[in-house]
């Protein structure tokens, strides 16, 4: 264990034992600042002596590792378990939004194109996720004098994940084409026949259903499926469970190859020396260290780390305001 210093000014210092921690608050050189992760603040001036320290950053849609390494030694290690019910929340605000203003300003004639997205714009799930990779690159900082931030970067071809033998010319050419909009497309994929009943109920009318609800779902052809009118409204009054599973969703494959330049490109600005690294390097090193699959130890690994003395890391869970 470590306790975390920074100077009477704010700048992190290397961090010491907890004895030496215990001493300085007992003679009242120190005061307690923060109690997770535990870190004291001097009362007295000390420029303090500093060693590199390099902050592996394994990013990721779920989780985040982080390892800060020395020469000798971890002195961080931790794992951050980012919220992804940011969907979910923009679904409601976006409704309460519309009952409000359908309350309060019914007179108003609709306006469409009053918006326009800035260059750059990134989904409000993305964007928490990428927010949140810095926050927490900045929180370690604070309490460590960070020389050089080694981030794992990736990108993902979705379409080669549910096709491997797909190549050239076939991408242009997918499962959509030549079908005016989604709705066409799944009704000729499912025949024409509410995948349910059958037709049993005779119900001619027939109606494109969500598997995973819209509002944290998306309008993928994997998550819908057609229904005829009867079992639809059975459906949506909880009557009748469809035995149908949720399609494999390529969320985390998707955010990795939206942020992973956009996340090194913005700690460059903040003036930090960053390196990318890439995933197949991260586990090569971790097998020949003989380290388990982790986000901490790839963590470990992206730092630099080899032989330091690794230790117990903590379990954060991100929480923040509804959006």
């Amino acid at each position: 264990m470590l306790v975390y210093v920074i100077n009477r000014h704010g700048k992190p210092l290397m961090p010491c034992h907890p004895a030496k921690a215990r001493l300085l608050l007992k003679q009242g050189k120190a005061k307690v600042i923060k109690r997770t992760p535990f870190t004291i603040r001097l009362l007295y001036g000390c420029s303090g002596y500093k060693q590199p320290i390099t902050l592996g950053v394994d990013s990721g849609y779920s989780n985040i590792g982080l390892s800060a390494v020395t020469k000798d030694k971890e002195i961080y290690s931790a794992e951050v378990k980012l919220r992804n019910d940011i969907v979910k929340l923009n679904s409601e605000r976006r409704q309460y939004r519309r009952f409000r203003r359908y309350r309060k300003t019914w007179y108003r004639k609709p306006r469409f194109l009053n918006r326009k997205k800035p260059e750059g714009w990134l989904a409000p799930s993305i964007q928490h996720k990428l927010d949140s990779h810095i926050k927490v690159i900045n929180q370690v900082k604070a309490i460590l004098p960070v020389s050089q931030i080694n981030v794992e970067v990736a990108a993902f071809d979705i379409q080669k994940i549910k096709n491997p033998g797909i190549s050239g010319v076939d991408y242009q050419n997918g499962p959509q084409k030549d079908f005016q909009n989604v709705r066409e497309y799944v009704l000729h994929r499912d025949n024409h026949t509410c995948q349910n009943c059958h037709g049993k109920s005779g119900d001619i009318i027939l109606e494109v259903h969500h598997i995973v609800s819209r509002q944290i779902g998306s309008n993928r052809p994997d998550n819908l499926i057609t229904l005829c009118k009867t079992c639809h409204e059975k459906v949506s009054q909880e009557k009748l469970i469809l035995n149908v599973k949720p399609s494999k969703e390529f969320k985390a494959e998707t955010f990795m190859t939206a942020v992973r330049w956009k996340l090194i490109n913005k700690l460059r600005e903040m003036g930090n020396t960053v390196n990318p690294t890439y995933g197949y390097i991260t586990k090569s090193k971790r097998t020949e260290l003989g380290l388990p699959k982790s986000h901490t130890n790839d963590a470990f690994v992206i730092a630099g780390g080899t032989n330091q003395k690794k230790i117990i890391c903590s379990v954060f869970y991100q929480t923040s305001k509804k959006m």
